[in-house]
């Protein structure tokens, strides 16, 4: 069986499976995907996403430089030292770790076109394709999704990726939405060979044109189709959003 190069790749700061506990501690230092947002007072905080770490509430003085609504990679640490802050986010009062941020990476972000993907004569396969980390509602993460990729990287490229919506739903009645890969030019790029990349897609206007078409409260499928293999396959699963959350 083939095994996952998302899983075994090493993708700068070894994003998978790096928490860890001091024996008999809470003490922990992780590496994860984080959103950025400010409370009412404008504090700037994070809540952290990953398959493989618990979600927490982080802050740090080195985030006053960051922007809300942005999405990093964070390697940070907590120990019971460094203490919490509590937070105010629109009247409700949240406890917050005071983690030591060691580095940060940024990840490439894009917008859904509401529009058909351009014909493509020659498709560029992705690898693998992980399921999307994403919240139903768009309190939690602004309705960015964030997706897992295996490529094969080019010396002098780095992979572009952009999201197009159909025009039509697909048989089963979901949104369908092709997901295209292309190389781009890169003065900073030599890694060749089969590669882990990551991008976040705000899925905003998806939402926007569910909410004239969608009964508050009720939830749209959304399946989504790339090229593995030199094949069109769609995702193995439709992943829902309720439509009048926020």
């Amino acid at each position: 069986m083939k095994k996952s190069i998302l899983i075994l790749s090493v993708i700068g700061l070894a994003l998978f499976m790096t928490s860890c506990l001091e024996e008999g501690s809470s003490n922990y230092a992780d590496t994860t995907f984080v959103y950025l947002d400010s409370d009412d007072s404008g504090t700037m905080f994070g809540k952290t996403i990953s398959l493989y770490s618990p979600s927490r509430i982080i802050t740090s003085n080195s985030m006053i430089i960051m922007q809300p609504d942005d999405i990093k990679i964070l390697a940070y640490s907590w120990n019971e030292e460094n203490g919490t802050s509590n937070i105010r986010v629109d009247g409700e009062v949240y406890t917050a770790d005071n983690v030591v941020i060691s580095d940060d990476v940024d990840v490439d972000q894009t917008i859904l076109r509401m529009s058909e993907l351009p014909e493509v004569e020659e498709p560029v396969s992705f690898i693998e394709m992980m399921r999307p980390l994403y919240a139903n509602s768009k309190e939690f993460m602004g309705d960015k999704w964030i997706f897992q990729y295996g490529y094969a990287a080019e010396s002098g490229k780095k992979p572009h990726v952009e999201f197009f919506k159909r025009a039509e739903e697909n048989e089963q009645g979901e949104i369908a939405i092709d997901i295209n890969l292309t190389s781009v030019d890169s003065s900073d790029s030599s890694q060749t060979g089969n590669r882990a990349g990551y991008v976040v897609v705000d899925m905003t206007p998806l939402r926007m044109f569910a909410e004239g078409e969608t009964p508050a409260g009720e939830n749209i499928k959304i399946r989504f189709y790339y090229y593995v293999d030199g094949d069109l396959i769609p995702s193995t699963n439709a992943y829902e959003l309720t439509i009048g959350e926020n």
